[in-house]
């Protein structure tokens, strides 16, 4: 803690900024110094922060900060601010640079002569942000839109029993066609993920889901559908209630929904592990996605109500050449029949993966070997040919 007197100036506009304050007692004026004389800007006092404008900008103080009465202040240093603001999403941190661009020109223009005021509009910050928030904000718009319009689709990517090479169920896999153009997956999916539109996306995605796997019933009595599910939908206040009334509504099995989720769910501690519990113990099959490629699988697998785990195609596609990857995926496989798991390995693109993992104890696979994701009646003609490879 720092104590100031009465009248004592904490720092002047201009001076270079190392620090901000939070105000513990006392009273702070801020204020602009023009001609010798003060305008005031504001009056703030007790748990109030102030100074914090030069550590997010790297810019130069653009007011003064005096106590007008005995004042304890705390210190916080430039590096517990920025590693907050550096982990916070990017729009955010956008919206904060714009803010401050703003007030920073508003005191411009209050120091500057009449004439010249106009030099301070908002051209300097309107034409310098981030661009790729910029990017993030036009595509959360689309998004929206696409979904009022129906643009989403879902496709399948079938999975395959290695042994009998027979279809055996599919991976949902969300699709978006625009009229002007088809937008690949990773430029959406993980906003799509992280932002409040997941919710009832996700929701369309489990109902066009349920519909789908009534007619791949038709040709396939068993047949599973695994559909991804993240964090967001999972801890959702309705999420249970919302599958349980589809599944109920659709005259389905809860054993022919697989719920699949990355290990990043791990990453929500207590209550997601609890949910998926609930999920469980009423009949859905929990299956985990890229599986090897977090830093949580260990510590939670243990805990985790987990059917099937998926070898990822970063491992699968280095199988035939890498013995450090072949180790890791034959550890991968002993693992899981230790653990009593069936295993899907993902990204099988030629014969000699898929024989190898076959022959290591992998039941399942899934990639281009056996087929892309397709539409829900191009699959309905595969299962009815049995037209893999």
């Amino acid at each position: 803690m720092v104590r100031y007197k009465k009248n004592d100036v904490i720092f002047r506009q201009g001076d270079v900024g190392d620090c901000a304050y939070i105000i513990e007692s006392g009273q702070i004026l801020i204020y602009l110094t023009k001609d010798d004389n003060e305008i005031p800007l504001s009056l703030i006092g007790p748990g109030e922060i102030f100074g914090e404008m030069a550590l997010l900008d790297n810019q130069n103080r653009s007011a003064s900060a005096r106590a007008l009465e005995e004042t304890v202040l705390n210190m916080v240093n430039r590096e517990q601010v920025l590693e907050r603001v550096n982990s916070s999403d990017t729009i955010v941190q956008l919206l904060m640079r714009v803010l401050l661009k703003r007030i920073r020109n508003q005191n411009m223009k209050m120091l500057a002569p009449k004439k010249e005021s106009s030099l301070y509009d908002l051209t300097e910050w309107a034409s310098s942000p981030d661009q790729k928030a910029i990017d993030k904000i036009k595509l959360e718009i689309r998004i929206k839109e696409a979904f009022a319009n129906k643009e989403f689709r879902l496709y399948y990517q079938p999975i395959i029993d290695l042994k009998t090479r027979q279809i055996v169920g599919a991976e949902a896999l969300l699709r978006w066609e625009s009229p002007k153009e088809v937008i690949p997956p990773i430029v959406f999916i993980d906003l799509l993920e992280n932002s409040s539109m997941m919710i009832p996306v996700g929701e369309w995605i489990i109902e066009q889901a349920c519909i789908d796997l009534k007619e791949f019933h038709k040709c396939h009595p068993k047949f599973v559908s695994s559909i991804n599910i993240s964090a967001r939908q999972i801890l959702a206040p309705n999420f249970l209630d919302y599958i349980e009334s589809l599944t109920k509504k659709y005259s389905l099995s809860p054993s022919c929904l697989k719920l699949e989720m990355t290990e990043r769910i791990m990453m929500e501690g207590v209550l997601a592990i609890e949910m998926l519990k609930k999920c469980h113990n009423l009949g859905y099959p929990i299956s985990i996605d890229d599986f090897g490629t977090g830093f949580s699988s260990l510590q939670y697998i243990s805990q985790m109500p987990i059917d099937d785990i998926k070898i990822d195609r970063s491992f699968v596609m280095k199988i035939t050449q890498d013995l450090k990857t072949q180790a890791i995926v034959e550890t991968l496989l002993f693992m899981a029949r230790s653990l009593n798991l069936n295993v899907i390995s993902e990204g099988i693109e030629n014969q000699d993966e898929m024989n190898w993992l076959k022959s290591k104890g992998s039941q399942y696979g899934q990639g281009w070997l056996f087929s892309k994701a397709i539409p829900r009646n191009d699959l309905i003609t595969k299962m009815k040919t049995n037209l893999i490879i």
